[in-house]
């Protein structure tokens, strides 16, 4: 049997544990600027909340598709719910009939597989619930740009051995024009 909800699942975990991940850098920056009361762990904690925030706007198409697939599940929920309620009540009514064994032990499996289901679709449910909740703060920011400090705020106090020496885009751009004459 296809499962088409593979790919959600999939797409789910990863962005979780991206997720996780950027919460660990955060909650570990703090936990330095608690025990060294450094204004550079402060700076850091920023630039790590920056990042977090920069990601949930990189990846807010992804979020959109997850909250709505969400949506989805709720009312395929419910639908499951409502066919495992008629499927006990037929399973209630069949069991006073004699001769029917046969269709008794149908019933019994058909619930049993929407109970599986159910629960499946629950944890992917809560597990979508836990990711919504957990970017909601750094979401808040994807709103108005002008709301979190610029980053050159942020970088500007930061020690300059933190960051690895790239070439400035300007200064290829120019120097390949400058080039191109002279061939």
């Amino acid at each position: 049997m296809f499962d088409e909800t593979y790919n959600i699942r999939e797409v789910l975990d990863d962005v979780i544990e991206r997720v996780a991940m950027r919460e660990k850098l955060i909650q570990t920056a703090r936990q330095f600027a608690e025990k060294k009361r450094d204004e550079r762990f402060n700076l850091a904690i920023r630039q790590f909340e920056n990042l977090m925030t920069d990601f949930v706007k990189l990846y807010h198409p992804i979020l959109e598709s997850v909250r709505s697939h969400r949506e989805y599940l709720q009312k395929e929920l419910t639908g499951l719910r409502v066919a495992l309620n008629t499927t006990h009540g037929m399973l209630e009514v069949s069991k006073g009939i004699e001769g029917l064994a046969g269709r008794v032990q149908r019933l019994e499996a058909d619930m049993t597989e929407l109970e599986v289901i159910i629960k499946e679709k629950t944890k992917v449910a809560e597990k979508i619930d836990d990711l919504l909740n957990r970017v909601k703060p750094y979401a808040s920011g994807t709103a108005g740009i002008g709301g979190s400090m610029p980053m050159s705020d942020v970088l500007g106090g930061m020690p300059k051995d933190l960051f690895l020496d790239l070439p400035e885009p300007g200064r290829e751009a120019g120097s390949a024009k400058k080039q191109g004459p002279r061939a």
